[in-house]
């Protein structure tokens, strides 16, 4: 009999499962908690007859009120008859989106989804606690003497207090392997008892601390400048153990020359450096700088790529008029992919009327580079790096001086079973200042209602569940860090609506004005000599404004989405973002017709939350 970890309390709600599944008992001690086929959801049934996500739970007023959402009703079968029978049924009747209950003691509910007969009762589970868990930190009466593997490498033997510190400084990770004399095989460190439970055992990796002092933009490993490699760059010293025999060799220099560079072992001069750990070229900008990481998360199809290329084209002249801050590439090399996006978009050659982006691929050639480390061949994304630094528009107290990654992720990169170390594309959401989720309208059924009348027909729609996304996102992000189910996530997550342009009859019969700038210039009476007598500023309010009827919209439609980002997140805004601004045909996107919409408020939102641009509510 399989149990999950209960929390302290005497009564909770127990979900009883037929002893054939394998899980006979579930506490649902943590809210959100998806049941369905999937290997990714919570509770795993394997039967036929259930969705990969077939039903979520959500606690209420500290586990009074449980809510039952039908996550397979809002399948886009709903309306067949194997929709039907697949419905979810609490006490002989059909869900009808949701259902709440309210907890009292020792009264049986049954459920059935699909065809598999459940149970729920609100009843004394202190039988359930208490059962040793896997790791325990004693062995016969004397502390355990452990050892794990992060990076490759062993370390140990160590004892429990050793391990928090190692925790702490972000040497030991969640699935990381650990083992001790008594175990039989290797666990992952995040089954050890405590061993994450204090919020101050998470490192924050978006950090750079001064023992790890760089960070590198595709392996996002931490190291000291004394550990970078050089670059050999005479031609007959080719071949690199990670990166191949295409490759100049990588070096730790013996000598150093003075402004960074160190000589190859023929005797030429060295300037460019790379990882320790992946051995990539990194920019030198971008190790004298404060690097920001911004995470893009959708589906596939859902616009992913012309987003970011039309947000970085649009962030290039708006920062530094509104905001004082120039956004520059941190070298060409480095960006040649999103340059050559927005050239498509946006330059053009003569002749050429219409141009497309091409699909992102896992493995894609131009944002995507091959390299073996510790014996393992993985892909490592190529990021689009940019410098923001402060003009004199302004008067700053502290200039500004950082790099910002983007990442272009394939869709396919956050589904279920991606998550793995071969293909670590994704983990940059470790690292990430801010993440925005691009919600794409097309790909839910639930959304056709409110498509603008004249484009419904034409739009061509997929059905993707992007709830299973959201809810891989939160899975690594937890496993990764730490991150407990009690501990709230606190950077910004942004919920953007892409393809919005869809959607603007909609928000015109609302009242909405998205024709208006959610950010503007204001006066100032600073009295400081060549003052420019006005500042740019992001008006919150509207943004607060927008959001709020989007989220009732999603409440209407999706409400287990709601549900699940902001049960994980506590700082989470809803936006209208559209890459284009129309609706392509079947050749491609006319270069002339476009005019993206909103595409860079996301990232203003981030950052004004971090302090770089000024913003009034």
């Amino acid at each position: 009999m399989l149990f999950k970890r209960a929390n302290q309390t005497k009564t909770a709600w127990r979900l009883t499962i037929p002893e054939k599944y394998g899980i006979e008992t579930y506490i649902i001690n943590k809210s959100p908690v998806v049941l369905g086929c999937s290997g990714q959801c919570d509770v795993v049934i394997q039967d036929s007859s259930l969705l990969e996500s077939h039903i979520q739970f959500v606690l209420g007023k500290d586990g009074k009120y449980l809510e039952i959402y039908d996550l397979a009703g809002a399948n886009l079968d709903s309306s067949s008859q194997n929709g039907k029978q697949n419905r979810t049924i609490l006490d002989g009747e059909p869900i009808k989106v949701k259902k709440q209950l309210k907890a009292k003691k020792d009264k049986k509910f049954t459920l059935k989804a699909g065809d598999v007969e459940l149970t729920l009762t609100y009843s004394d589970v202190s039988a359930l606690i208490g059962l040793k868990k896997r790791g325990d930190t004693k062995e016969k009466g004397k502390e355990t003497e452990w050892f794990y593997l992060h990076d490759g490498l062993d370390s140990g033997p160590l004892k429990f207090q050793e391990m928090l510190n190692a925790v702490r400084d972000g040497q030991l990770l969640p699935l990381d392997d650990v083992w001790h004399s008594g175990l039989n095989s290797r666990i992952k460190a995040f089954e050890i008892t405590d061993l994450f439970a204090e919020k101050s055992h998470i490192p924050d990796l978006s950090s750079v601390n001064e023992a790890n002092r760089h960070v590198c933009p595709y392996c996002w490993y931490g190291f000291k400048s004394e550990d970078l490699l050089y670059i050999a760059r005479h031609p007959s010293l080719m071949g690199d153990s990670v990166l191949g025999y295409d490759e100049q060799q990588r070096f730790l220099p013996r000598h150093i020359k003075p402004l960074r560079r160190a000589l190859d072992s023929r005797g030429e001069v060295c300037p460019d450096m790379a990882c320790p750990r992946c051995h990539l070229r990194v920019p030198t900008p971008f190790l004298d700088s404060h690097p920001l990481f911004f995470s893009i998360i959708g589906t596939p199809g859902s616009g992913k790529s012309y987003y970011l290329a039309t947000s970085t084209w649009r962030l290039r002249t708006l920062l530094p008029k509104y905001f004082g801050l120039n956004f520059e590439d941190i070298d060409n090399m480095t960006n040649q992919w999103i340059n050559s996006y927005e050239e498509k978009l946006f330059l053009p050659a003569r002749g050429i009327n219409y141009n497309s982006i091409e699909k992102t691929q896992i493995e894609s050639a131009h944002t995507a580079k091959e390299v073996k480390i510790n014996a393992v061949s993985m892909f490592l994304p190529l990021p689009a790096i940019f410098s923001i630094l402060s003009n004199n528009r302004y008067h700053r107290d502290e200039p500004i001086h950082n790099s910002l990654a983007f990442y272009d992720n394939a869709g396919e990169h956050f589904q279920t079973g991606q998550d793995m170390i071969q293909k670590p594309g994704s983990l940059h959401i470790l690292r990430a200042n801010g993440i925005l989720f691009l919600f794409d309208p097309t790909a839910d059924p639930r959304f056709t209602r409110i498509i603008n009348g004249s484009l419904r027909e034409k739009v061509v729609q997929t059905v993707y569940q992007q709830q299973k996304i959201l809810i891989e996102t939160i899975d690594r992000l937890r496993k990764h860090t730490g991150l407990s189910v009690k501990d709230k996530f606190h950077k910004p997550i942004v919920i953007g609506v892409s393809k919005a342009d869809l959607l603007t009859d909609h928000f015109r019969q609302e009242g909405l004005n998205l024709t208006k700038l959610p950010y503007r210039f204001i006066k100032t009476n600073s009295g400081l000599k060549d003052d420019p007598n006005e500042i740019g500023v992001l008006d919150i309010s509207h943004l607060k404004e927008i959001s709020a009827h989007i989220r009732e919209v999603f409440c209407r439609f999706t409400p287990e989405f709601v549900n699940t980002v902001e049960s994980f997140a506590d700082n989470v805004i809803y936006l209208p973002v559209s890459a284009i601004g129309h609706q392509p045909d079947d050749k491609g996107v006319h270069p002339k017709d476009i005019n993206p919409l909103w595409v860079e408020v996301p990232f203003l939102y981030i950052l004004s939350k971090m302090g770089y641009i000024p913003y009034i509510n």
